[in-house]
This record gives structure tokens, C-alpha cells and sequence, in this order.
């Protein structure tokens, strides 16, 4: 029943495309299309037979024949069969031919594939014929030779276009998971700056907590505590320490695989820009002019940049809104800018925009966000050396144009 179940849609397939048809001159013979499809199936389903293939189609074909014959043609139920019953024999013909000479095996080559197909399909014709006929003319087998090599070069063609769809497929799908990991990597990267940071504070509050304990000898309850707040926070440290080594290690797996091009992160950045917009239902404007090509080699911290500052201008646009994201270059330094038209950034909060934790933003729950994004952002160009600086109006926009060293990125 599984077997059956497997060929039957193939053998069907095959069958509808077999009322597609001709006749070549003074032939009784029908051509027709469903050999195009048969092709199309031995070079695209590996998991089924040829062979048994090949025979389901000749007896659906058969069946769906005698019944257009009967609703259709008026022709006597016997001759009906008579005359379709020898189109069986081409598809045995076909399905012990093809397995013979192991076309499957030449797939992948396009003279041989072609050779075999259309070797196949003249012979089972003639044996068709000879059947039905019990003669075969030279002008005939001439003809045959012609549509055997038309419907295998059809076939071959519709497979090469299937595969390149298929390879199409394939490359847009791993593009979204490289572009996936990619900001997974910078959003990690971000998270590094402050494990960093939080490593210089606790290395400070450790060191003001043991010139406690040196200072206030003489007090034994005072010096203990301060002692103990030492200990404590010298195990913190070493916490932070093996979460940020773990972070590094990972990281530089990744960062050995070398470089990407400025013109591979525009696109990245792009597709995960629109994929954004898409999933929140936004009908923003964007657009992208990246006028160079560089090899970056800190494209990790390109991305984190590039895409808070993105997303923040995403979240400061209403409906009719229009993003710009350029890039420039000189001699020493790479520019970004990133322009909105949003709703724009009051100018006594302006200074404070980079600050941890600050943040104008909430979300529908009435919660808060972190308000870390712009400080990763500082953060991360200060790291590369660079500088950002901000302008913003009420209802007219904000712009933040960076600054930063071609060095710095380019490694």
C-alpha cells in the first residue's frame, strides 16, 4: 500500500501530461509530453524506482486513456484498448532501459544524460511501434531519434532550472542563518563591553575595600568586615572572569574565519532591517548608500553599531517614516551616518542619551526599556577610537553620524 501510495502522484503526473500530444507523419503513434515528465522524475526523485515508475505511469496512462476513449470518442470499448494498449509497452520498455543503462548515474553530465534519455525514448518508440504496427520505417526511426533528443533536452533543461532554484533556496536560507549569527555574535560582542566595565568596577571596589581593612587596623569588627567584603568580591570577580574568558573563547572561533566585506554587512544588514520592519508590521522607507568595499576585520562591532542605531531610529518613526543609512570614507577614517525623520530627542535629555540605563522608551506593558543600547553603541565606537556625535530636533528627527578609524577596522 506505501508503494503504492509513493507512485501513484508521480504515475499521475505523468499521465496528465501524456494528453499534451501529437502524431508524427503517417504514424498511428501518439507523442506527447508525459515523457518530459518522466525524465523530469528519474533526474529529480532518487528515492523511487525508475523502473517501477516507469510502469505506474504506463498504467495510468493506459487506465485514463480507455477513459477518455469511452466518455469521449465513441470508438467501441475493444478497439479502445487495442489501440492504447501497445502505449504500455513503451513505458516497460522505457522502465527496463533506463534502469539497464543507469542514466542516474550521469545526472549530473549533460551529453551523456542527454544521450542516454534520448537513446532510451527512440528505442522504447520503436518497440512501441513495432508492436502496434509490426513495422517501423526509416523516416519514422529518424523521427523518433529528433523527439527523443527535443523531450530529453526539455527535460534536462527544466532540471537544471529546478536545481538552480533549489541552490537559490539554499543560499537564501543559509544567508538568513549567517545574518542570524552574525548579530547574535555582535549582540554578544556588546554584552562583552560591559562585563569588561563591570570587571575594572569590582576590581575597584575590591581595592577600596581591602585600603578599608589596612586603614582601620586598630578596629578588629570594622577590619573583618572590610576583609570579608574583599573575599566576597574577589569571588564575584572571579565569576566575571570565567564568563568573560568563556565569551572570548567562543568568540574567537568566530574571529578567525578572517574578514567580510563592507558590501556583504550592507546586505546583512539590509535583509535583517526589512525582515525587522516585516515582522513589526512597519511601513518605514529605508535607504542604504554604502559608497565602499573594505575587508573589515572588527565587522562584529561594525554590526552592533549599526544595527542599535537602526532600530532605535525604527522605533522613533511613525508610520510615514524614512530612514537613511550612508557611509563614506577618506584616507584615515570610515563615516556612518543614520537619519531619521522620527519624533526627535528633547534637548535637555540629549546629553544624557549615552548614560546606562536611561532610557525614553517603554513598551506597550508600560515596562521600560533597558537603556543600553546607546551606551553599547559609545561604548564600542570609544573602544575602535572613533567618535559619534547626535543632533536631533523635536517632530524633525535625529541623526547620529560616526566616526572611526580605518585602522580600527580594517585590522
Amino acid at each position: 500500500m506505501d508503494k503504492l501510495k509513493k507512485y501513484l502522484l508521480p504515475a499521475i503526473f505523468v499521465a496528465l501530461f501524456g494528453e499534451i500530444y501529437f502524431y508524427p507523419i503517417n504514424s498511428s503513434l501518439r507523442i506527447s509530453a508525459g515523457i518530459i515528465a518522466l525524465n523530469l522524475i528519474v533526474l529529480i526523485a532518487d528515492d523511487i524506482s525508475e523502473y517501477y515508475t516507469a510502469v505506474f505511469a504506463g498504467v495510468i496512462v493506459f487506465l485514463l486513456r480507455i477513459i477518455i476513449g469511452v466518455y469521449f470518442s465513441g470508438i467501441p470499448f475493444t478497439d479502445i484498448i487495442q489501440y492504447n494498449l501497445p502505449s504500455v509497452a513503451y513505458y516497460l520498455a522505457y522502465g527496463f532501459l533506463i534502469l539497464l543503462l543507469r542514466i542516474r548515474k550521469y545526472k549530473e553530465h549533460f551529453f551523456p544524460a542527454i544521450f542516454l534519455f534520448s537513446l532510451t525514448d527512440s528505442l522504447s518508440n520503436t518497440v512501441e511501434v513495432l508492436i502496434r504496427d509490426g513495422i517501423v520505417s526509416f523516416d519514422i526511426i529518424q523521427v523518433f531519434i529528433l523527439i527523443g533528443l527535443v523531450r530529453s533536452i526539455a527535460a534536462y533543461f527544466i532540471y537544471l532550472l529546478y536545481k538552480n532554484q533549489e541552490l537559490f533556496i539554499l543560499r537564501r536560507e543559509h544567508q538568513k542563518r549567517y545574518s542570524q549569527l552574525n548579530i547574535l555574535i555582535s549582540d554578544i560582542q556588546a554584552e562583552m563591553f560591559y562585563l569588561k566595565k563591570s570587571m575594572g568596577d569590582i576590581e575597584n571596589v575590591m581595592s577600596k575595600s581591602y585600603k578599608l581593612y589596612e586603614k582601620h587596623k586598630e578596629n578588629e569588627d570594622l577590619q573583618e568586615d572590610t576583609l570579608n567584603i574583599a573575599r566576597e568580591v574577589h569571588e564575584i570577580k572571579k565569576e566575571y572572569y570565567r564568563i568573560l574568558s568563556g565569551f572570548q573563547s567562543f568568540l574567537k572561533s568566530f574571529e578567525n574565519n578572517g574578514t567580510m566585506t563592507l558590501k556583504d554587512m550592507h546586505a546583512i544588514i539590509k535583509d535583517n532591517t526589512n525582515r525587522y520592519l516585516s515582522e513589526h508590521e512597519k511601513k518605514i522607507t529605508m535607504h542604504f548608500n554604502f559608497r565602499d568595499d573594505f575587508k573589515l576585520k572588527k565587522y562584529y562591532s561594525l554590526f552592533t553599531i549599526l544595527n542599535n542605531l537602526i532600530i532605535n531610529a525604527i522605533d522613533a518613526c511613525d508610520i510615514d517614516g524614512i530612514i537613511k543609512v550612508s557611509e563614506k570614507s577618506d584616507e584615515d577614517n570610515i563615516y556612518f551616518c543614520v537619519e531619521d525623520n522620527g519624533v526627535g530627542i528633547e534637548k535637555d535629555i540629549l546629553p544624557y542619551i549615552f548614560n546606562p540605563g536611561f532610557t525614553t522608551k517603554y513598551y506597550d506593558n508600560g515596562k521600560a526599556s533597558t537603556g543600553i543600547g546607546l551606551s553599547h553603541v559609545k561604548n564600542i565606537v570609544e573602544e575602535l577610537r572613533g567618535n559619534i556625535n547626535v543632533g536631533s530636533a523635536l517632530e524633525a528627527g535625529t541623526i547620529f553620524e560616526i566616526t572611526l578609524p580605518k585602522n580600527s577596522l580594517l585590522g
